[in-house]
């Protein structure tokens, strides 16, 4: 196995970025640092990373390309220099001391057997068993995917730009044969939005409208074009927890309420009609 990495970057802590990078540059041949944030086109980032500065390699458009994008880059780099699997890391995305070298181990272990995407456990919600965990997805970051079957099955989603960009490549690859495995033994803490605390003492992720509407609307498209995919319980949260709960803690909690309540409603509608667009970006 040739490994390469890629994080993807948007305004980042640079001291937070470098200790996460280092729980697993050692055990990667280069990595790929994309940096997401407007107006860096051409200045380099500059962050320390003594002894391994030629495994680093740094790309940027100078605007957001969201996920996908980079992503689908990596895999056309990964195929240009022939490496074999791609690591994707979100920036805030760490790993437990030592595991990223024991997950990297058993799945070279484990190659094979139609293994398409490799997972990890963020923040243990898997108990731990003795071998991979056949799952129907996981999350992008932390997980190692076979760059040829990848490339084979088209890529990542680029018009999700960023939601649900994880389930609907597992989804596709699934379809197509291919599985998907979790190393549950390989913790991964990971941070899903900006939590904040309401005076109701319920808590909201506090995303913007732009995440608001993209959340529902990439959720109701995933599900119409994976109807036998998608699980019930992603079925029931997708009406709970991103249109009714969701709604209902905007109104009470949340600022940016009337964007945000018309990012809810456009991302409903939308997603029924089974097309997203350009919208609160």
């Amino acid at each position: 196995m040739k490994l390469a990495a890629i994080v993807v970057v948007y305004y980042p802590d640079l001291n937070d970025l470098k200790k996460n990078i280092l729980r697993y540059i050692a055990d990667v041949d280069v990595l790929i640092l994309w940096d997401n944030t407007p107006n860096s086109g051409d200045v380099p980032m500059l962050i320390d990373l003594p002894g391994y500065e030629e495994k680093i390699q740094q790309f940027s458009t100078g605007k957001n390309e969201f996920i996908a994008y980079p992503l689908n880059q990596a895999i056309d780099w990964c195929i240009t220099n022939q490496y074999t699997h791609l690591l994707t890391m979100d920036q805030d995305s760490l790993f437990e001391e030592g595991s990223f070298a024991l997950y990297k181990n058993r799945i070279q272990f484990n190659l094979g057997n139609n293994n398409a995407i490799y997972g990890v456990n963020p923040n243990s919600t898997y108990a731990y068993q003795d071998d991979f965990l056949h799952t129907s997805w996981c999350i992008t970051s932390g997980s190692i995917y076979d760059v040829t079957v990848i490339n084979e099955i088209g890529g990542f989603r680029e018009d999700y730009k960023i939601d649900c960009v994880d389930n609907e490549i597992c989804f596709r690859a699934n379809l197509q044969g291919y599985k998907t495995v979790v190393d549950t033994h390989c913790i991964l803490h990971q941070i899903y939005g900006n939590h904040q605390k309401s005076i109701f003492g319920f808590t909201t992720l506090g995303y913007s409208p732009f995440r608001t509407y993209s959340i529902l609307c990439n959720h109701i498209m995933l599900w119409k074009q994976y109807p036998q995919q998608i699980e019930t319980i992603l079925k029931k949260e997708i009406v709970k927890e991103y249109f009714i709960y969701r709604f209902v803690k905007v109104l009470l909690s949340e600022n940016k309420k009337m964007d945000k309540s018309i990012a809810l409603f456009y991302g409903f509608m939308d997603g029924i009609r089974g097309k997203r667009k350009d919208r609160f970006c």
